[in-house]
C-alpha cells in the first residue's frame, strides 16, 4: 500500500465545515458523521482545502510547531487515515 503522504488527498465534496473559534466542526453530508478539529488539525485541513501537498504540510508543521518530522509525519498520517475511513477527505 502506498504511503498516505504520497497520496493526493482532498476534501470531500460531502464534508462542511463549520469554524468554532481557532477550531473546525466537519460534518459528512451523506452518513452523518461528525468530526471535530483541533487547531493543528484545522490547519491541516485549510491547507489540504488550499491544495497543499502532504509533504509540503507536514514542513509547514514542523516549521510553525518546532516538532520533529518523524513526529509530525506519524501524527499526520494518523490524522488523514481517520479522515480517509470517515470519507472526510478523498483521493483527488
Amino acid at each position: 500500500m502506498t504511503d498516505i503522504l504520497l497520496r493526493i488527498l482532498t476534501p470531500s465534496p460531502d464534508a462542511a465545515e463549520s469554524a468554532v473559534g481557532d477550531e473546525t466542526v466537519l460534518l459528512h453530508l451523506v452518513n452523518g458523521t461528525y468530526y471535530g478539529l483541533d487547531a493543528v488539525g484545522t490547519q491541516i485541513w485549510r491547507m489540504l482545502k488550499d491544495g497543499a501537498a502532504l509533504p509540503d504540510i507536514c514542513r509547514r508543521l514542523v516549521e510553525d510547531f518546532g516538532v520533529d518530522l518523524p513526529t509530525i509525519e506519524s501524527d499526520v498520517r494518523a490524522f488523514l487515515s481517520d479522515l480517509l475511513a470517515q470519507d472526510i477527505v478523498i483521493d483527488g
